[in-house]
């Protein structure tokens, strides 16, 4: 009996830790790729998109359909003062609508009992006016579901491209917070090495009582520095699982490090040129334009006359029972033409208005959104080459900043300068190594960023 609660208990734990073990979204070890990975399949943004898409897609099909088919029946009792009847009916109804304005019905009613009786209706409506062709009910729906399916489309190219580059940016300002917390904890301890140096010179009487002072604040000021780091590396851990979709907390060890390669770009004519061509926000103006041009077409073909050729056919049998062949002999067959005029038109002018003062909107709005475009390239294509000039820069002040260091120590061990000098030195070369590496981020995000302005897919980039 004791085995078995024992077992009991150990299958109680499991079942409560095993949902919280299921909430882990990383692997111990991540690089970029995995990252990227993770968050095209788990970023909330990106699912939403994907419905959104498949919403889209469905309604395209529902307005492809184009026929509709009903099957029913019913069964009464009919009560009055000294008689009652029970009464059935079953029918169907087939419907049919094209997107060039032709719309026509069947309802078949195949038997009747009691007091309702079979029957069978036909109808047939061509519009040749008002209505027809593309600027049918249906034709405009399914134009309308086919905009809206490359809308979509598009958004979800666009919500995969900031998911993909929010990840990047978030993985690589993790991994920039990483060496960062590496480069303070050099600082920490070139600081307590120089105050043991200062403190031994003080003991041997070859340096004042202020130069260990000052070592001291320095290796106080490094510590802080470090833990200020520390909390920085852990919310930059933490912004990256947000990007990614999920597991805030966990502590995964990012197995990439700061790029060093160079990416290189394009000429900026050729970057704008592409961009132009492969943006789908721009896509997704030209079918909201296609859309707002079909809404005014529509709005002026509304003011016309109507004329309807129409045809239609009405028969039932006279008793209960199945229907036969006398419903053909004693059916009505109509046909002919309909016509109509609209006299009012104040409503349809208004929204004919409505629609021509949205179009030429859409169109400037159009034309903004290209000169965004052209700035985003050209904003991107500077911050490329900035942070590759910032990388020479920083790589020279880098290397004058460890002589600097050195130059300070040997004064220090000759006993002809100060504590001041080694840690300003000191100071320099740690901003000069955080600097750099900033700067070798912010390039490899800058070309990810130029690749994006320009339309180019990230998901088909090799993240290494």
């Amino acid at each position: 009996m004791r085995c078995l609660s024992v077992v009991a208990v150990v299958a109680t734990v499991f079942a409560c830790t095993a949902p919280c073990r299921a909430e882990g979204v990383s692997p111990s070890k991540l690089g970029l790729a995995e990252a990227v990975s993770l968050a095209l399949g788990m970023n909330a943004d990106l699912k939403q998109a994907e419905e959104s898409k498949r919403t889209a897609l469905a309604n395209l099909r529902i307005a492809k359909y184009n026929t509709s088919l009903i099957f029913g029946s019913s069964t009464n009792l009919d009560r009055a003062p000294g008689s009652s009847d029970l009464s059935s009916l079953v029918s169907s109804s087939l419907g049919y609508e094209s997107p060039l304005g032709t719309s026509a019905s069947l309802d078949v009613t195949p038997l009747g009992l009691g007091r309702k009786y079979g029957g069978l209706g036909a109808s047939l409506r061509q519009a040749l006016r008002k209505g027809s062709g593309l600027l049918s009910g249906k034709g405009l729906a399914l134009k309308s579901a086919q905009s809206g399916a490359t809308v979509e489309s598009k958004q979800l190219f666009i919500t995969r491209q900031a998911t993909v580059q929010s990840v990047v940016e978030g993985y690589c300002q993790a991994v920039l917070a990483r060496e960062e917390v590496k480069v303070r904890e050099q600082a920490v301890t070139n600081a307590e090495t120089i105050a043991d140096g200062w403190r031994k010179r003080e003991a041997e009487g070859m340096a004042a009582g202020i130069d260990v002072s000052r070592s001291d604040i320095q290796v106080a000021q490094s510590r802080n520095s470090l833990n200020t780091q520390q909390r920085n590396s852990r919310n930059a851990l933490d912004r990256l699982m947000i990007a990614i979709g999920g597991g805030v907390g966990e502590t995964p060890e990012l197995t990439d490090s700061v790029p060093t390669v160079d990416p290189g770009n394009p000429a900026l004519a050729d970057a704008i040129k592409t961009a132009l061509a492969n943006r789908g926000e721009l896509v997704i103006y030209d079918e909201r334009l296609a859309e707002q041009e079909r809404q005014l077409w529509s709005a002026k073909d509304q003011l016309r006359p109507q004329l309807d050729m129409v045809a239609g056919f009405n028969g039932s049998r006279g008793s209960e029972g199945f229907i036969s062949r006398s419903i053909f002999n004693q059916g009505v067959l109509t046909a002919g033409l309909e016509y109509s005029i609209p006299l009012d038109r104040r409503i349809t002018q208004e929204r004919s208005n409505t629609a021509s003062r949205q179009l030429e909107v859409l169109r400037n709005l159009r034309l903004f959104q290209t000169d965004q475009i052209v700035e985003q390239v050209r904003t991107a294509y500077r911050r490329v080459e900035s942070a590759r000039a910032s990388i020479d820069i920083l790589t020279k002040n880098k290397a004058v900043a460890e002589d600097n260091i050195n130059f300070a120590n040997l004064m220090m061990e000759e006993g002809v300068g100060s504590s001041r000098d080694v840690i300003e030195a000191q100071q320099a070369l740690t901003e000069a190594d955080s600097n750099l590496l900033s700067a070798k981020t912010d390039l490899y995000l800058a070309a990810i960023d130029l690749k994006r302005v320009m339309g180019e897919d990230l998901t088909t980039m090799e993240f290494k």
